[in-house]
């Protein structure tokens, strides 16, 4: 098949090419069956138009036989043609000597006892004077009883013509309803097709929306037990996956854009401090000692607050990663007292005390599978957030306990608190409260966010709530490993 006749094919639609070997097919069925149908039939005719003539012929020999004159009996059909010869060959008499040419058999006007007995009471096919039809015919021996019993002849002859007109008219009438057939069944199949890809259709337009990037496009519902159906809810569930996966790279590429724009602000300020004062000292309007060492002890400053947020965004990096983390037994209750313990000495005139919120006993281990210095980052995250945003001489608490398959461990402090409508945002990138962005205070935004993401890579759960009396909870829960003394 050449590639042009191939890309003429291709560009045919499939409710057209459906339709179109229905078609050949109905046709090529219809006229398998009218050539096998006339194939038989014709033969089964002719068989019956022999049997009719040799019964013709026998009748009229009986007629013969009881001296009666062919013809004067009502029982002979006036439709077939005989001839009476002597035994020498003489015709005697013949019945179509006032028929047309074409109704007249071209049989000899002689016929011996030898032409006869040669046949064998055969049928013998002959034409009619003008060649226009043909002529079944028999030949046999008779006897004249009228003729003291001489001997003759008797050919009887009957016209196929009867016969091709019955043929002809079945033709007619085969094609005719033949034709019907082909035309009804092109229509209801052009029906039932389109009515059947009507489905197809919906796909088609489904897959334009999508295309044009509307990603909320679903197909509608069809019968399940169908192919249709099938393709449908096979589409859907594609479509599902598809449309959740361009909403997280959408929300990912997003949050990607926000955490470089923060990214880039909060690197951007360190380095105009340092190039501020680079400049300043070059320029001379650094005159006094005193004047340079203040300088460079903001350079020092500004760069270790910078170096800090390089290496928070460091580590979110490394979380985004997923990466496995190196697992083993952390003690929380160790842990929990060496938190407390940085704190006092940060400040000491801070109380800073530890509690077991389980009844257990305060040096009862509490153990659990993660990473040692991941947890006690979540804890230092914490503690100085809580250090960073309560009043001065403001109690801390670190309480630590169990509940059935989990570990707890909650900072408590008993400061400003939290307002509901941000508990939710607290987590995020470079989300603060203080909008100044005051670097006193405010930090970098990434404390907390390394937390949730570190607490999470532990499959645990952070959340906040408001302390009573005032204040803000923060309580991490993390799968325990085994808790002795339980």
């Amino acid at each position: 098949m050449s590639l042009a006749l191939q890309d003429r094919l291709d560009a045919i639609s499939l409710r057209t090419k459906v339709t179109a070997v229905t078609v050949l097919l109905l046709t090529v069925g219809l006229l398998v069956s009218g050539i096998g149908t006339m194939a038989m039939l014709r033969p089964a005719l002719i068989g019956q138009l022999d049997s009719q003539v040799n019964a013709v012929a026998v009748e009229l020999s009986r007629m013969l036989d009881d001296s009666s004159e062919p013809g004067t009996n009502s029982s002979t059909p006036s439709d077939y043609f005989y001839a009476l010869y002597a035994d020498d060959g003489t015709l005697l008499v013949r019945n179509w000597a006032d028929k047309g040419l074409g109704l007249q058999p071209a049989i000899a006007s002689t016929w011996s006892a030898d032409d006869t007995q040669q046949l064998g009471g055969r049928i013998f096919v002959v034409d009619s004077i003008d060649t226009r039809t043909t002529f079944h015919a028999v030949a046999t021996a008779v006897v004249f009883q009228d003729l003291s019993g001489e001997r003759g002849s008797l050919v009887v002859a009957a016209p196929t013509s009867s016969l091709d007109r019955l043929l002809t008219t079945y033709l007619s009438i085969f094609l005719g309803f033949g034709i019907g057939v082909v035309i009804v069944g092109a229509l209801l199949t052009r029906f039932l097709v389109t009515t059947t890809f009507a489905p197809l259709r919906e796909v088609e337009l489904t897959a334009a929306a999508i295309a044009d990037g509307d990603f909320s496009q679903r197909l509608p519902g069809a019968t399940p037990n169908t192919e249709v159906g099938r393709l449908n809810r096979a589409l859907n569930i594609m479509l599902g996956r598809i449309d959740r996966a361009f909403a997280e790279r959408n929300r990912a590429l997003s949050q990607m854009q926000r955490f470089v724009g923060d990214a880039s602000h909060e690197l951007r300020t360190p380095l105009v401090s340092v190039r501020g004062y680079a400049e300043l000292y070059r320029m001379g309007a650094l005159p006094k000692k005193r004047d340079i060492e203040q300088a460079m002890d903001r350079i020092e400053k500004e760069a270790i607050r910078m170096g800090a947020l390089v290496e928070d965004l460091l580590a979110l990096a490394r979380l985004d990663e997923s990466r496995p983390l190196e697992v083993g037994e952390v003690d929380l209750t160790l842990v929990a007292h060496d938190a407390a313990m940085d704190a006092r000495a940060f400040d000491p005139e801070r109380t800073v005390s530890v509690v077991r919120n389980d009844g257990a006993p305060l040096s009862s281990p509490l153990v659990i599978q993660a990473n040692d210095d991941k947890v006690r980052q979540v804890i230092t995250n914490l503690m100085g957030n809580a250090l960073r945003f309560t009043p001065e001489k403001s109690p801390l608490e670190i309480a630590i306990g169990v509940d059935k398959d989990s570990a707890t461990i909650s900072v408590v402090d008993h400061g400003e608190g939290i307002p509901a409508q941000i508990r939710d945002k607290i987590f995020e990138r470079f989300w603060r409260a203080d909008s100044s962005r005051t670097r006193e205070t405010g930090g970098s935004g990434l404390g907390l966010a390394i937390v949730a993401s570190i607490v999470n890579a532990h499959n645990g759960t952070i959340n906040v709530t408001q302390t009573p009396g005032g204040g803000a909870t923060f309580t991490v829960t993390l799968p325990v490993l085994h808790t002795p003394g339980n």
